[in-house]
């Protein structure tokens, strides 16, 4: 080693010991950079009287120091309406003893810890409560309570200053929550008059089986992308280094295109199972082309009577393993003291975590998918049939997500704006249960298999889209029942309505579907088959295989799925045998190629279960990979182990001993 390198080596050293005892980064990173953070919230009361009373700045430090976040967000304004800090601009809870933000500030400041503050946006209890007339008007007629209307003078006197005011705080950001998700239809004179000059419809549908419903349900949401971008804007103008971002804005509950300048994009998995929610959430973020977080709620609790418990350390490492799995960075979620003081005891919890997170950083931040599944998120069929402007009723895709990680399959989930002009990227397409294409993507879909691609149709609803090219004489759809299907010699029901079809002779019949659980009695209902289309094929399911897995898990389910995907995609970069047990995410970062294994034991999909403090370890597991010549050797990361490589015609073998949560095989040319 050169005198040179001896002296870069020993002051890098010197810096990392030096971080090690101070707990201080050398920068503060903007949010893009961020890896892992923690959020705080308290939604606070007005009966607040002492704010601050027990929040000291050796607190902060301490906690500061121990988990070493890249950022915090902290309690600023939640859903009442009720600022935590001393604001002149809202209401505020009644007393303080200090300043909690200034305190906060001020601290992590001299940590170069990036400070974001929780504010609640198009929810508040508080203002609405003052000014009855900025709120919505329901259907019934009835203000509401909560929603502030995007006719009413909110945002420009009152949302908008009050954010100029904490940037003036220097803070560096804000996590705009009680956003998308929280818009309603708004009935008042003045939205339904715009509504009526726009679209020229004077029948105002009230109810999602009224005609019109899908039209006023997207001028809703025309309404909020205006309050975003006026908000957005606003404070980029003020200060263009705020950043800034709405919660799930562009998510799987906003499946959009990103057209307003959010600054980064950001939501909080439910609580529970949020092993599975991280999952799904989290490929529906990944391909927006924005930097990107999740946050895992830190304790359990289903918004009714359940205790809301901690979880323990290795509950949320499971949880951040499928987030990080994806290029994700990492925030975890506790609740604040009444006085805004911090819980010392999350210091040691959280510094495991983040030991765990930190070790995976170099091998996971910021990696991009390698093209192998595509599941379409049919954006344009689940809008016209919500009830809500922004909801979560994709709890079939969600299912459909499930059979294809389940299987160890490496999935995308792609958005039609995605997908569009990108098809032939990827070896399969899914299209889960929907009823609605738009006729150009469609055309496209057929393009892409008529040239050699391949497509599973998954639903009775969707069969429906796709009988010609799926070689369907007729089609007839049956109301929901029990069915029973067979795959893997294992023989099991299912609860879904189903598409009675006849096929083309050209067309293969795959499976049929049984008249009981018993493989003598085998049916004449077709439950698969599949059709050539130029170079390529494309496979028809004809029950609600998602919408079936996610309420009744089954492995029957789950390998009839995986069989209908091997027949279509059968040269996989990536398999993996020994367990069902594993998640599989294929990326490349920095030039290299990264093979995530994730061990999704435990009680997560147990709504009964608040928490489980242990995850059974998987043995042996085989891992086959498409690396066409031998690498120069294949490395479990973090451990730094290398693995012996069997290679045999373009695929490299090897044994992983044991998948405690999350391992990285880093495959080295």
């Amino acid at each position: 080693m050169s005198k040179y390198m001896t002296l870069l080596f020993l002051i890098g050293f010197s810096s990392i010991v030096a971080l090690s005892q101070t707990g201080k980064s050398s920068e503060k990173l903007k949010r893009a950079d961020c890896f892992f953070g923690v959020h705080f919230d308290l939604h606070a009361n007005e009966d607040i009287t002492d704010a601050g009373k027990t929040l000291t700045p050796e607190m902060i430090d301490t906690f500061l120091t121990k988990v070493r976040p890249d950022f915090i967000q902290i309690d600023c304004k939640g859903h009442p309406g009720i600022s935590s800090y001393p604001t002149k601009v809202g209401f505020h809870v009644k007393g303080f003893e200090k300043d909690p933000l200034k305190l906060f500030r001020e601290v992590t400041a001299k940590n170069n810890v990036a400070l974001f503050m929780h504010f609640s946006g198009v929810w508040d209890g508080k203002v609405v409560k003052v000014h009855p007339d900025w709120a919505i008007t329901k259907s019934n007629g009835e203000q509401s309570t909560e929603k502030t209307s995007f006719f009413s003078p909110y945002l420009e006197t009152y949302m908008i200053p009050q954010l100029k005011e904490l940037s003036d705080y220097r803070v560096d950001g804000a996590w705009i929550d009680g956003e998308c998700w929280a818009v309603e239809p708004d009935y008042s004179e003045a939205s339904l008059k715009r509504f009526t000059k726009e679209t020229g419809i004077t029948d105002i549908p009230k109810k999602a089986s009224d005609k019109y419903y899908p039209e006023f349900m997207e001028y809703t949401r025309s309404l909020f992308r205006e309050h975003l971008k006026k908000y957005i804007d606003a404070i980029h103008q003020y200060n263009p280094e705020f950043q800034i971002t709405s919660n799930w804005s562009y998510s799987s509950l906003m499946p959009e295109k990103v057209t307003i300048g959010v600054d980064y994009l950001s939501g909080d998995v439910t609580p529970q199972n949020g092993v599975y929610r991280s999952a799904f959430e989290a490929r529906c973020l990944a391909p927006q082309g924005k930097p990107w977080d999740l946050m895992a709620w830190g304790f359990s609790w289903n918004g009714g009577k359940m205790p809301m418990s901690v979880k323990s350390s290795v509950q949320l490492e499971q949880e951040a393993a499928e987030i990080m799995a994806m290029g994700g960075g990492v925030q975890f979620y506790y609740q604040q003291n009444r006085d805004l003081s911090l819980k010392p005891w999350l210091a040691k919890s959280l510094s495991e975590i983040a030991a765990f997170c930190r070790a995976r950083q170099q091998y996971v931040h910021k990696a991009q998918a390698v093209p192998q599944i595509a599941l379409l998120y049919p954006t344009a069929s689940y809008q016209k049939n919500a009830s809500r402007p922004y909801s979560s009723g994709t709890g079939m895709l969600q299912g459909a997500l499930n059979l294809v990680l389940d299987g160890q399959h490496s999935v995308e989930i792609l958005m039609e704006h995605h997908l569009q002009g990108s098809m032939n990227k990827y070896p399969l397409i899914i299209i889960p249960e929907c009823d609605y294409l738009e006729a150009s993507f469609k055309a496209e879909l057929i393009k892409y298999v008529t040239e050699g691609g391949d497509l599973l149709i998954m639903g009775t609803e969707t069969a429906k889209l796709f009988e010609k090219e799926l070689g369907i004489s007729s089609l007839v759809k049956a109301e929901e029942g029990q069915a029973f299907i067979s795959a893997s010699d294992k023989i099991g029901a299912i609860r879904s309505s189903l598409a009675l079809v006849e096929v083309l002779p050209e067309a293969k019949i795959i499976s049929n579907f049984y008249n009981s659980s018993d493989f003598k009695d085998k049916g004449k209902k077709i439950a698969s088959s599949a059709h050539r289309v130029g170079r390529g094929s494309i496979t028809g399911v004809y029950f609600n295989a998602g919408s079936c897995y996610l309420e009744y898990k089954s492995p029957v389910l789950r390998d009839f799925i995986d069989n209908r995907i091997t027949e279509l995609f059968s040269n996989s970069l990536v398999k993996v045998s020994g367990s069902h047990l594993v998640h599989v995410a294929v990326n490349r970062l920095n030039g290299k190629l990264f093979v995530n294994l994730i061990n999704v034991t435990g009680e997560h999909t147990n709504q009964s279960a608040i928490g489980y403090d242990e995850i059974p370890s998987l043995k042996n597991l085989e891992v086959r990979i498409n690396t066409a010549k031998k690498p120069a050797k294949i490395v479990v990361q973090p451990e730094g182990t290398e693995l012996s490589v069997e290679f045999n015609n373009g695929i490299s073998k090897v044994v992983l001993p044991e998948l405690k949560i999350h391992s990285i095989l880093e495959v080295i040319q």
